[in-house]
């Protein structure tokens, strides 16, 4: 019986995995999956990307290729990882994204991968970070929920896709966080402070972001919450008190961060 011949293909400016996927109509987790050890963020021009069974070249128009992660992300770290079962069965995997500096990253895109005992990737998410805009030397947690987890997965992975580097002073207006408190409020936890805006602009809308870490820094719990949607005049200042629901009683530390929209 004659086998089909594989198809394989040859890596060109601008490809991404997911694209690649998208072009051939095939799952990313297969693709992954028949491309072991390949890193998605780093696709080199004339590399050979083998398509799994079922695949077929198909027209993929203009307006979905500019959606696509970038090929190359802006360099970023993920950090924090833990994953947590909920009450309906379904997983929550858990992290950060800590950008080295010196610019800020936006658009930031991140795959988690269910994996089994070889390394296969069983089923995979997208997510995105709680900011937008995450300025240099500062972390942004994330959250990708897997509604019906594989029962067989055994591990988990999450994967850069995709960021692009930003002008930070054009979006948001860091502000200053004082006399912070935290304290168990258990099931939650609670964090209480005051923010100022040092700016010399009135920052339009105030936001505020508490990530909470166990023992081996790993996140358990974050919030991201609108504080105020009156603008915060230069020199203001104003107080916050946050419950954040955590994954355990396990807590070691935890960071504030706030932030204002132009």
């Amino acid at each position: 019986m004659a086998t089909p011949t594989p198809i394989v293909h040859i890596v060109e400016s601008g490809d991404t995995l997911l694209g690649i996927a998208n072009r051939y109509g095939v799952s990313l987790a297969d693709l992954l999956a028949a491309n072991a050890g390949v890193d998605p963020t780093r696709l080199q021009i004339g590399q050979r990307i083998m398509i799994p069974a079922g695949g077929t070249a198909v027209n993929v128009p203009v307006r979905e290729v500019v959606l696509l992660p970038s090929p190359t992300p802006l360099p970023y770290e993920i950090r924090g990882l833990t994953s947590v079962r909920t009450p309906a069965g379904s997983l929550d995997v858990i992290g950060e994204v800590f950008n080295p500096g010196p610019v800020g990253i936006n658009n930031v895109k991140i795959l988690a991968l269910l994996q089994d005992s070889t390394g296969k990737a069983l089923q995979t998410q997208s997510g995105t970070t709680a900011l937008s805009v995450i300025p240099p030397n500062q972390a942004s947690p994330f959250r990708i929920l897997f509604i019906n987890p594989p029962p067989d997965y055994v591990s988990f992975a999450v994967r850069p896709l995709r960021g692009e580097a930003t002008d930070v002073a054009r979006a948001v207006i860091p502000l200053q966080v004082t006399r912070v408190e935290g304290r168990p409020n258990p099931p939650q936890f609670r964090v209480s402070g005051e923010l100022t805006n040092n700016a010399g602009v009135s920052a339009a809308r105030v936001r505020l972001l508490v990530t909470v870490y166990d023992t081996e820094r790993r996140v358990i719990g974050y919030r991201y919450l609108a504080l105020s949607e009156s603008p915060l005049p230069p020199g203001a200042s104003l107080t916050f008190d946050a419950l954040v629901t955590v994954a355990s009683q396990n807590i070691a530390s935890f960071a504030v961060y706030a932030e204002g929209l132009r």
